[in-house]
């Protein structure tokens, strides 16, 4: 599997898909990282304005496939309900295969409808409900449960 890093910066130029693009705002080592696992940081612009976050983070651990996701994503309300999410996870899709994943795995909380239907109309299969141990941080904040999806990639 690639690391942060390895990955031909010409790629990262050039993610996107239909009024999104993708520009890296941070690549991280795993000893940096949030996530303990080399991972890519992109903004998401809707018409060159800045309208949210997308992670990629392509590392196998308990952590990213069971809790974090391997991906994650975050709309500004803003620009909300325009599709924005789903065309960033598209766009993140060459990058993920260059990163040598054959499946992602996404994770939501089972309130989070507009999440719930970005990755159904993506195409992921709900695989699982998995409970959210003490130690991990959205416990703190009240969460209880993490619905567990999984996209293949062609």
């Amino acid at each position: 599997m690639a690391e942060a890093g390895d990955i031909d910066t010409a790629l990262l130029a050039r993610l996107g898909c239909d009024d999104v693009s993708l520009r890296l705002s941070r690549s991280y080592s795993p000893e940096t990282s949030p996530w303990r696992a080399a991972a890519y940081r992109f903004d998401i612009l809707a018409e060159a304005e800045p309208a949210g976050t997308i992670s990629l983070r392509p590392g196998a651990s308990y952590l990213l496939t069971h809790l974090a996701g391997q991906i994650g994503f975050s709309v500004e309300p803003a620009y909300r309900g325009r599709g924005l999410a789903g065309k960033a996870v598209t766009a993140l899709l060459p990058l993920a295969k260059a990163c040598g994943l054959s499946e992602l795995w996404l994770t939501t909380t089972p309130d989070n409808l507009a999440s719930r239907r970005t990755l159904e109309r993506l195409g992921c299969v709900l695989v699982e409900e998995v409970t959210i141990p003490e130690n991990y941080e959205s416990y703190a904040r009240g969460e209880r449960l993490k619905l567990r999806y999984r996209l293949e990639l062609d």
